[in-house]
Protein backbone atom coordinates (compact mmCIF):
# COMPACT_ATOMS: atom_id res chain seq x y z
CA UNK A 1 0.00 0.00 0.00
CA UNK A 2 2.87 2.37 0.83
CA UNK A 3 4.28 1.99 -2.70
CA UNK A 4 0.92 2.84 -4.25
CA UNK A 5 0.67 6.02 -2.18
CA UNK A 6 4.18 6.99 -3.32
CA UNK A 7 3.19 6.50 -6.97
CA UNK A 8 0.03 8.56 -6.48
CA UNK A 9 2.06 11.32 -4.82
CA UNK A 10 4.57 11.28 -7.68
CA UNK A 11 1.74 11.62 -10.20
CA UNK A 12 0.21 14.46 -8.20
CA UNK A 13 3.50 16.37 -8.11
CA UNK A 14 4.21 15.68 -11.77
CA UNK A 15 0.75 16.97 -12.70
CA UNK A 16 1.27 20.04 -10.54
CA UNK A 17 4.62 20.78 -12.18
CA UNK A 18 3.27 20.35 -15.71
CA UNK A 19 0.23 22.55 -14.98
CA UNK A 20 2.42 25.17 -13.29
CA UNK A 21 4.78 25.33 -16.26
CA UNK A 22 1.88 25.58 -18.69
CA UNK A 23 0.32 28.49 -16.77
CA UNK A 24 3.70 30.17 -16.38
CA UNK A 25 4.33 29.97 -20.13
CA UNK A 26 0.92 31.50 -20.85
CA UNK A 27 1.65 34.38 -18.49
CA UNK A 28 5.15 34.85 -19.90
CA UNK A 29 3.81 35.05 -23.45
CA UNK A 30 1.18 37.54 -22.31
CA UNK A 31 3.91 39.61 -20.66
CA UNK A 32 5.84 39.58 -23.95
CA UNK A 33 2.78 40.87 -25.83
CA UNK A 34 2.27 43.61 -23.22
CA UNK A 35 5.94 44.61 -23.35
CA UNK A 36 5.88 44.79 -27.14
CA UNK A 37 2.99 47.27 -27.25
CA UNK A 38 3.84 50.63 -25.74
CA UNK A 39 1.45 51.92 -23.11
CA UNK A 40 2.02 55.30 -21.62
CA UNK A 41 3.26 54.95 -18.06
CA UNK A 42 3.50 51.14 -18.17
CA UNK A 43 6.57 50.60 -20.34
CA UNK A 44 9.00 50.10 -17.45
CA UNK A 45 6.53 47.89 -15.56
CA UNK A 46 5.88 45.69 -18.60
CA UNK A 47 9.59 45.36 -19.38
CA UNK A 48 10.35 44.45 -15.76
CA UNK A 49 7.55 41.89 -15.71
CA UNK A 50 8.85 40.34 -18.93
CA UNK A 51 12.39 40.15 -17.58
CA UNK A 52 11.09 38.40 -14.45
CA UNK A 53 9.42 35.73 -16.60
CA UNK A 54 12.58 35.44 -18.69
CA UNK A 55 14.56 34.78 -15.52
CA UNK A 56 12.08 32.21 -14.18
CA UNK A 57 11.82 30.26 -17.43
CA UNK A 58 15.61 30.32 -17.82
CA UNK A 59 16.02 28.95 -14.30
CA UNK A 60 13.44 26.19 -14.88
CA UNK A 61 15.17 25.14 -18.10
CA UNK A 62 18.59 25.20 -16.45
CA UNK A 63 17.40 23.07 -13.53
CA UNK A 64 15.74 20.61 -15.92
CA UNK A 65 19.06 20.28 -17.73
CA UNK A 66 21.05 19.85 -14.51
CA UNK A 67 18.62 17.21 -13.25
CA UNK A 68 18.59 15.47 -16.65
CA UNK A 69 14.83 15.97 -17.04
CA UNK A 70 13.19 15.74 -20.43
CA UNK A 71 11.96 19.27 -21.23
CA UNK A 72 9.31 17.84 -23.53
CA UNK A 73 7.82 15.75 -20.70
CA UNK A 74 7.42 18.75 -18.39
CA UNK A 75 6.33 21.21 -21.08
CA UNK A 76 9.46 23.34 -21.42
CA UNK A 77 10.61 22.26 -24.89
CA UNK A 78 8.48 24.78 -26.76
CA UNK A 79 9.79 27.96 -25.13
CA UNK A 80 13.22 29.55 -25.40
CA UNK A 81 13.75 32.55 -23.13
CA UNK A 82 16.28 34.23 -25.42
CA UNK A 83 14.06 33.84 -28.46
CA UNK A 84 10.58 34.16 -27.00
CA UNK A 85 10.97 36.49 -24.02
CA UNK A 86 13.35 39.22 -25.15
Amino acid sequence: MKGLIKIMDDEKYEGYLIDFISLLKEQAKEAKLDADKPEKGLDDYNQGRLMAYHSIVSLLKHQAFVLNMDEKEIGLADIEPERDLL
